[in-house]
């Protein structure tokens, strides 16, 4: 199969994955390069995601033990409102497809963690940042937590050490690149001075860590603090915090530059001014807050405004990891 853009595994190739680490199981790496084929064959029949009254829109993987177009469906019907296209959402299990999706530029908008967006932007992603998730009345920032299993005798992030340890994927910011610079902070090399395990998704990280099947392992603070617990799948005291990450810029939302310039402003409109739970409920596109969803996150309240400098913190923390997923080959 031959497209004008780079292929799905181009950008596949270039980003490349820590040797030492294990992935659980191996069918979600073969759906994850389904997932990449199909991206690639949706853009050989034309230049961009768009197809004229169509966006096309992707969200890498927080959970996998999800339906996203059910977490999605209230953003996805305030987009529609707004622009008057039909909205197709692109299932993904892999932060890499999303990225590739943008960078050949067969999705027309995103949401991002903030590595992916830097990693995006380095592979030669067009995409300008709209804007970032906020919790309501709180700050644009969030956390990486190290967990172990409540009856662990690990205290601190030094105690990892030559244990099995439960990452996100090589692509997340706070189930990846966060926590290698934790480990390296304590004097762990996070390739050889522990046995990694990238669980896919912070909701299997942080399971896989009360079950037993990792010793140690990160995930974004919501999904230790509530998300899990809320959903009846985490007891609480099943896992204790033994580390945090320094504030992380939130997650954000990104659209191809090369959209049509009236397109671009209503989707910033969308997301600067009507994304936001209050908002949706007005609209009647949600009953309540309480039921409404801008994210599949349910404790995001909304979005506000940010640009590329934003991000600027993880593009350090990536110059100080030294990062070959940061970089572009």
């Amino acid at each position: 199969m031959t497209c004008s853009s780079q292929s799905a595994t181009s950008v596949a190739a270039r980003t490349r994955f820590p040797r030492q680490a294990r992935r659980l199981p191996v069918k979600r790496t073969l759906t994850a390069l389904a997932m990449l084929g199909t991206l690639a064959a949706a853009g050989c029949s034309s230049a961009s995601g768009s197809t004229g009254d169509t966006l096309r829109f992707a969200a890498v993987p927080v959970e996998q033990n999800i339906d996203p177009t059910a977490e999605y469906k209230d953003i996805i019907a305030l987009i529609e409102k707004n622009t008057g296209m039909k909205v197709e959402f692109v299932r993904s299990t892999d932060y890499n497809a999303v990225i590739e999706g943008m960078v050949s530029g067969k999705i027309d908008l995103a949401e991002f963690g903030p590595l992916s967006y830097v990693l995006a932007k380095s592979n030669g992603a067009k995409i300008i940042p709209i804007a970032s998730m906020v919790e309501k009345g709180g700050q644009p920032t969030y956390q990486s937590f190290g967990v172990v299993p409540a009856n662990s005798e690990i205290t601190g992030i030094d105690g990892f050490k030559g244990a099995k340890v439960c990452f996100v994927d090589p692509g997340s910011t706070s189930g990846y690149l966060f926590p290698s610079q934790g480990l390296m902070g304590a004097g762990i090399d996070p390739k050889t001075g522990i046995d990694a395990v990238m669980a896919g998704g912070h909701d299997n990280s942080v399971l896989s860590v009360a079950a037993g099947k990792c010793e140690a392992g990160f995930a974004e603070n919501a999904m230790v603090e509530h998300i899990l617990i809320d959903k009846g799948k985490l007891r609480p005291g099943q896992v204790k915090v033994v580390w945090k990450s320094a504030p992380i810029p939130m997650s954000p939302v990104a659209m191809r530059d090369e959209l049509p310039a009236d397109l671009k402003a209503k989707l910033t409109r969308t997301f600067t001014q009507d994304a936001t739970k209050d908002r949706l409920v007005q609209l009647g596109i949600c009953k309540d807050a309480a039921s409404c969803r801008v994210t599949a996150d349910p404790s995001i309240w909304g979005f506000q405004p940010v640009t590329d400098a934003t991000f600027n913190p993880v593009r350090q923390v990536c110059a100080a990891t030294r990062n070959e997923k940061c970089s572009k080959a």
